[in-house]
């Protein structure tokens, strides 16, 4: 009964379009991995979200906040509760602060910062998903983090939407406050970038899009799996490690650890959860047995 009553609500405050009953997480992440989420919903504004959250807080009912999938492994038995996606996707410019809403994508962040010649997200380009879950993980690349240029984040917490400062995020290497405490919901972000030229900034992005597409992999994935682990000071590459243990190309089930990018597990066809599960355990395995190194997963686990 009460998921009946959840259902009309749910439809009430969103819209009945905008509420989706058993949608298969495999169709909503870049893995292509994931069995039903029982309710999953787009949140196409802010004080939805608040609605949304607010009534769920309520009745005690759980749920999660989803970006846009590609750093998600979902259960084979999906989530019983309600899966919340953010769907306001603001951008605005204000000198050389660019405020970002959580539903935007990372490409629509990166192109509009470069049509206003704002320098300081090139290394984001080519990544995919949204800015709220790259927030989330402190997305980065070549050599630099979201958190480098970050000055504030907007959170819905306690019933109300608040600003608080980079400082309190507690942001380091993929990590962030917000991945322990999941009461503090992103909802929108402020870079400060620098003023530059726009062929510059072009040349460098265009730069980095080549270097992805060389590593490149084109079987459903998730990202790199692991976070580079940091030994005697020095980042090294969780890719390397697997590749130099000669575990490329491994495979269980329909998962298997790419040939292209040993960091990255891929999906060649009918992979579950659970061989992706396995794969990471017997690299953590191995990797643990050679170098005595426990790798840290980098990807969200629902």
């Amino acid at each position: 009964m009460i998921e009946q009553v959840l259902k009309s609500y749910l439809e009430h405050i969103c819209g009945a379009k905008a509420v989706g009953e058993n949608v298969l997480m495999s169709t909503r992440t870049t893995l292509k991995i994931g069995g039903p989420a029982r309710f999953f919903v787009s949140a196409v504004s802010k004080e939805i979200l608040l609605k949304l959250i607010n009534a769920l807080n309520y009745i005690n009912y759980p749920y999660r906040i989803i970006g846009g999938g590609s750093n998600l492994l979902v259960s084979d038995s999906g989530y019983n509760g309600v899966l919340i996606k953010p769907t306001f996707r603001e951008i605005v410019e204000n000198s050389n602060f660019i405020y970002a809403d959580a539903g935007a994508t990372l490409a629509a962040v990166t192109k509009f910062a470069r049509e206003r010649s704002l320098s300081g997200l090139e290394f984001v380009a080519g990544i995919p998903g949204s800015v709220g879950g790259a927030v989330f993980m402190n997305a980065g690349a070549y050599g630099g983090q979201l958190s480098d240029i970050i000055t504030m984040v907007d959170i819905l917490q306690g019933g109300e939407i608040k600003s608080i400062d980079a400082s309190a995020c507690r942001f380091a290497y993929r990590t962030s406050c917000f991945q322990k405490n999941r009461k503090q919901i992103i909802t929108g972000v402020y870079f400060f970038l620098k003023s530059g030229n726009k062929e510059d900034i072009e040349k460098r992005e265009s730069e980095i899009l080549t270097f992805r597409r060389e590593g490149s992999v084109k079987k459903p994935n998730a990202g790199s799996i692991f976070r580079n682990p940091v030994i005697n000071g020095i980042t090294v590459s969780a890719g390397k490690l697997i590749d130099d243990i000669g575990l490329k190309g491994i495979r269980i089930g329909g998962a298997a650890i790419s040939l292209r990018h040993a960091g990255k597990i891929v999906n060649l066809g009918g992979a579950t959860a659970r061989d992706v599960k396995a794969l990471i355990r017997l690299i953590r395995k191995r990797v643990s047995a050679v170098y005595d190194i426990d790798l840290k997963t980098e990807i969200e686990i629902l």
